[in-house]
């Protein structure tokens, strides 16, 4: 007999999500002395969700990166990966701090270690002061 796969509701999929972050940033920032400090609690964030849809070749694999330090602070070795689950659409979740003004761009790394960095100018927004915030973009190229 088989059964069919329970589907977790989206508000335990954000929280379960944004626990994974919250721990992998309290990794991150004791691995390195460097590294900024972790957010305080209440610090008020957003769970952002970057979608990008992008063709690409085997062995390329898409980040976004901006000016926050959650989106690498313009490091393209910080960037944030995006998971290729959904190709041609890429997918790649943080938190943000609620209520901020937010500017960011997608880059592609190719397997010869190269960047493609999406053409045009910075996207630019502004997060929602609870909840989430969520892009469907299409890559620049």
């Amino acid at each position: 007999m088989q059964t069919s796969p329970q589907v977790l509701p989206l508000r335990l999929q954000l929280l379960i999500a944004s626990l994974v972050l919250a721990a992998l940033s309290l990794i991150a920032s004791t691995a390195s002395p460097a590294a900024a400090a972790p957010r305080i609690a209440s610090d008020p964030t957003v769970v952002a969700t970057f979608n990008v849809t992008a063709t690409t070749y085997w062995g390329q694999n898409l980040y976004v990166v901006g000016g926050a330090s959650e989106l690498g602070s313009w490091n393209p070795d910080k960037a944030v990966p995006l998971s290729s689950a959904n190709y041609p659409t890429w997918t790649g979740t943080v938190l943000l701090a609620a209520n901020s003004r937010q500017e960011f761009k997608y880059l592609i790394k190719n397997p010869n270690g190269t960047l493609t960095w999406e053409r045009g100018p910075n996207r630019t927004t502004v997060t929602p002061p609870t909840g989430t915030y969520i892009t469907h973009d299409d890559f620049r190229f």
